[in-house]
This record gives structure tokens, C-alpha cells and sequence, in this order.
């Protein structure tokens, strides 16, 4: 066997080690060792979540590899009468699949995917920059420098089209291949099934790139390939099995993951298949008495919980004034819950001193939750002293005691204590809609916000006010679901309509007003459901 010299310059320049053919073989692996070395530190650092530089280094490889191809760094061993060349290019392309069955065997498909797109983008990022060179040169380099330019960045498209195409496919083939053998010669070292994957996906890369590219030159070059690559795998291969074998040492590597594991897969799928048909056989024997008793099951619990929200509903309604609690005042209600409960609340009564105090709440949400805040607030009241109190005080106690049973639920309300004898109201109002005092046919005051919501996290004074009013004064006061009703456009009833029908029917008594308001919703929305709890109480104030 006779060495030519190491490294060569489209043969035009050969660089000569002293003429000792041991020198060249040692200097040539001795390259091969210094560029697979990095691996083992740089995958130490993957390990310890300093992914980068191993990405960047792999990066490096493909731009390696791309220059001394492109310069021809080779060497050539002589069999008998027939030479065959050696690319160091090609040694660099082969330490790159194997860095990938690397991060693949230490952290599974996911990493290895990254170094796979990595090895994609930085292929067609240099056949960008290989053609903008190419193209350029012009520009930068006069023409007597132009001869090294075309050697190295000349394109040529079709070897670079099944280059590439070739190169993807391999990335993505080396990994199945692998875990396929993994999976299949569970006894066979892992060195060796490393050498066998990687060996098989070089030779299969070197086939269709020769055969597409170079076919007349093909069994030369071919054999040339298998020889240089089956040595540089010789090589390569047991220092990675070696740097896997500290890394299981240290971490739990399952090499069975699975992950690619398509072969066993399909080889249970028959199995699988008959186990779930006889499963679904049972299961359908079973299906209609399961169904059948699922649905007593569920008719039961629903009858039960009817029945609790039917309670609940009376208990809520039981809640409410009874029409007849005032004799001086006399109010038209509407009182419509969304679900089967209410989060609505109205409340009035004579106090001793001969006024009158009305509360109209809206509690956030809605059904049983809501209403048993309600109810709280009903007791929280009921506990309360009006003939000793303002109407901001009675908001503030109600607040506080609020907060004590509950974070999840604020409420809106109005607390009025009227004064019929001097015709004067006392308001407070916790952050809810302005309710109406109504004098003439189109004349509105409204009651606005004295303070903020009732309960919140806020802690804020509630102020009161006090005022006048003239005989003959209708009290609307209203939640505001009767206003945000909205129709098939998205839009609302709102203030201005429901004003305009209070002024229109200022003449008629409070129960028509009520009811025809409740028509023209409803007329307006083209539905009687309402998305929101609704009340509505009139009243002409004596």
C-alpha cells in the first residue's frame, strides 16, 4: 500500500509530511480525533443546560466541512494498481452523524430533532452563501484571484440539490435505523450497532450521491468511500460508546425508549387490535344496560335537584316582602330570575319612626350561589337598627359583614328611607345603576353611586344624600338586567328607551307601566329568557 500526500489542493498543490506514509496516517486520524473530542465536554454542558455551544459546534462541522471540500483537502491510498482518494470532507460529514445518534442516544428524539434542523439550515444557508460568493466575486476580488474562488465556491446545482436532499434524509434515517437495530439486537453491543447504523446510512449516502453525480467513476469511487469510511468509523464509534458508557454511568439511559420504535410497534398491532375488538364486543354486550342504569341514575339526581332548586325558590320568594307590608305604599313588582334562583334582591319596610326603608340589590353571578348571598344579606339587615342610622352607614355595615362570609361575591345596591311626612329621601347607593325618581311626564332625577360595590376588597366611605321631593313623585328603582337586555344585533334596551316609555305612560298607574315595559323588552329582545336577573319596582310616593 502507498501514501500519496495528506492534504491537496485540486491536485494542483500537495502538502508533504516529511514523505513518511506513518506520518500521513497519523496526522490524518489525529485531525479525526481533534474534531470528535469536543463532543464529550460539549455534551457535559448539554447535560448541565448549556445547550448552545454544542449546536454552535455542529454548525462549525458543516462549514468545516464545506471548505475543505470545496479546497480538496485529501489524501490517497494506492491498492495494487488502483488509487483511491480520501476527502477529509468527507470524515467531517461522517463525525456529524455521528454526533447525532449521540445526542439521540443521551437525551432522546426531541434534542436530537434540534440537531438535525440545525444540520438542515446550516445546508441551505451555505448554498446561499456559496452562490452570493460565487456571484460577488467580481465586486471584491480582481481577476487574477478568481481561480480559488471558482474551486471552492463554483455551484453546481444538481450535486448540490441531491446533496442536500440526500443529507436531510439521512439525518432523520440515522436515528430509525438505530433504534430500530437497538430494538432488534438487544444483545449486540452498543458500539456495534452504532458502527452498523452509521456504516449503512454512509454507504447508502455515498451510493446515491456517486450514482447521481459522478456515474462514471462510480465502483472506483464507491469502493473508496466504503474503505475510508469503514476506518473512520473504526475510529469514531468506540470513543462514543465510550463517552455513553460514562454518561449511563451518571444518568439512566434508556435505549429502549420507544421513541422511534416503530417496529415493535407494528408487531403488537395485531395483538393490540384483537384485544380491543373483543373489549368493544363486551363493551357493546354491556352498553345498553349500562345505559339504561346510567339513566335512572342521572332521571334521579335530576328529580332531586329539581326538587332542591324548587325549594330554593320558595325559600327565596318567602324572602321577599309580602305585598301588603306597607300602607302608605303600594309597589307594582317584576321579578324575573334568569336560572331558577335569583342573584336579584328588594326588600322594604315601616321603621317605628314612621318612615319607610326600601333596599334593592344585584349580587354578582347568578342561581344558588348568589342567592345564598342574598339570603346573608337579608339577615344582615334584618340585624340592623334604621332608626338609628344614616343610609351610608347601613351600606357600610352590610360591606363588612359581607366580607366576613365571602370573597367571591360582591353586590350592587340602594338603601332609601323615605320620609313621607316631610316628603324627603335619604339614599345611599353602593355602586349600582341609578335608580329614578319620576316627577313630571319626561323630568327624571337619577339616584347615582354615593360609594363603590358592596363587599369588595375596597374599603371606601359610603356617603349619603337627602332630598326633596314633590307630590305626586313615582319611584322607579330596577336592576340592570330590565336595561341590558339585548336583541338579535347585539343591542341593548338601555336608558334612553326605557325612560322614553316612563315618560309616554307617565299618566297610567304604576302597574300597567310596569307591565307594558315588560312588553316592549320583550318585544325589542324577541325573546321572553333573559340573560340577566331582572327586577322592577314602581311606586307613586305619598
Amino acid at each position: 500500500m502507498h501514501l500519496q500526500g495528506f492534504y491537496t489542493l485540486r491536485g494542483a498543490h500537495r502538502l508533504r509530511l516529511s514523505g513518511v506514509d506513518a506520518v500521513t496516517l497519523i496526522v490524518f486520524f489525529a485531525t479525526m480525533v481533534a474534531v470528535v473530542l469536543p463532543i464529550w465536554p460539549l455534551q457535559i454542558l448539554r447535560g448541565r443546560g448549556f445547550r448552545e455551544p454544542f449546536l454552535v459546534y455542529i454548525a462549525f462541522l458543516w462549514f468545516l466541512s464545506f471548505f475543505i471540500g470545496g479546497l480538496n483537502f485529501s489524501t490517497s491510498i494506492t491498492l495494487g494498481e488502483v488509487a483511491y482518494k480520501f476527502r477529509l470532507s468527507s470524515g467531517v460529514y461522517t463525525v456529524i452523524f455521528a454526533a447525532l445518534l449521540f445526542v439521540y442516544i443521551a437525551e432522546g428524539i426531541n434534542e436530537a430533532r434540534k440537531v438535525i434542523m440545525i444540520s438542515i439550515g446550516c445546508q441551505l444557508l451555505l448554498i446561499f452563501t456559496q452562490v452570493f460568493l460565487f456571484n460577488a466575486k467580481a465586486l471584491y476580488l480582481p481577476a487574477s484571484d478568481w481561480a480559488l474562488t471558482n474551486q471552492v465556491l463554483e455551484p453546481r446545482v444538481f450535486n448540490i440539490a441531491v446533496s442536500v436532499m440526500n443529507t436531510i434524509f439521512d439525518l432523520f434515517l440515522a436515528v430509525v435505523l438505530f433504534q430500530f437495530l437497538v430494538n432488534r439486537l438487544r444483545v449486540m453491543p452498543l458500539w456495534i450497532n452504532m458502527f452498523i447504523a452509521l456504516w449503512l446510512i454512509m454507504m447508502f449516502d455515498s451510493i446515491v450521491y456517486i450514482g447521481l453525480t459522478r456515474p462514471e467513476a462510480f465502483s472506483n469511487n464507491v469502493t473508496g468511500h466504503a474503505i475510508f469510511k469503514t476506518g473512520i468509523l473504526l475510529l469514531l464509534v468506540p470513543m462514543l460508546a465510550f463517552f455513553i458508557r460514562r454518561f449511563r454511568r451518571q444518568e439512566d439511559l434508556n435505549l429502549n425508549r420507544g421513541s422511534l420504535d416503530i417496529f415493535k410497534k407494528l408487531e403488537n398491532l395485531e395483538k393490540d387490535l384483537e384485544r380491543a375488538h373483543a373489549e368493544l364486543k363486551a363493551y357493546a354486550q354491556n352498553l345498553e344496560h349500562m345505559v339504561e342504569d346510567r339513566t335512572k341514575e342521572i332521571k334521579a339526581k335530576s328529580e332531586t335537584m329539581s326538587r332542591e332548586l324548587e325549594l330554593a325558590t320558595e325559600v327565596q320568594q318567602a324572602m321577599l316582602p309580602a305585598s301588603t307590608a306597607l300602607d302608605r305604599l303600594q309597589f307594582a313588582t317584576l321579578y324575573r330570575p334568569c336560572h331558577e334562583v335569583s342573584g336579584d334582591l328588594y326588600d322594604y319596610a315601616e321603621l317605628p319612626d314612621g318612615r319607610i326603608f326600601i333596599f334593592i340589590a344585584d349580587i354578582s353571578g347568578h342561581g344558588v350561589p348568589s342567592a345564598l348571598v342574598g339570603a346573608m344579606c337579608k339577615m344582615s339587615l334584618g340585624s340592623q337598627d334604621f332608626t338609628r342610622t344614616n343610609a351610608g352607614d347601613i351600606l357600610k355595615k352590610l360591606s363588612e359583614a359581607m366580607k366576613q362570609v365571602t370573597t367571591n361575591h360582591y353586590l350592587t345596591g340602594v338603601v332609601l328611607l323615605i320620609d313621607p311626612k316631610a316628603r324627603t329621601i335619604e339614599f345611599a347607593n353602593g355602586g349600582h345603576i341609578p335608580c329614578l325618581l319620576q316627577s313630571g311626564k319626561a323630568s327624571f332625577l337619577p339616584l347615582e353611586a354615593t360609594g363603590t360595590v358592596i363587599g369588595s376588597f375596597i374599603s371606601a366611605p359610603y356617603d349619603f344624600k337627602k332630598i326633596a321631593y314633590p307630590a305626586g313623585t313615582r319611584l322607579i328603582l330596577f336592576t340592570d338586567g330590565i336595561v341590558e337586555q339585548k336583541n338579535a344585533a347585539r343591542e341593548e334596551f338601555g336608558m334612553p328607551r326605557f325612560e322614553s316609555v316612563l315618560a309616554e305612560l307617565r299618566n297610567e298607574n304604576p302597574a300597567l307601566v310596569l307591565s307594558e315595559v315588560y312588553r316592549r323588552v320583550v318585544e325589542f329582545s324577541g325573546t321572553e329568557k333573559f340573560s340577566d336577573d331582572v327586577t322592577l319596582l314602581i311606586s307613586d310616593l305619598p
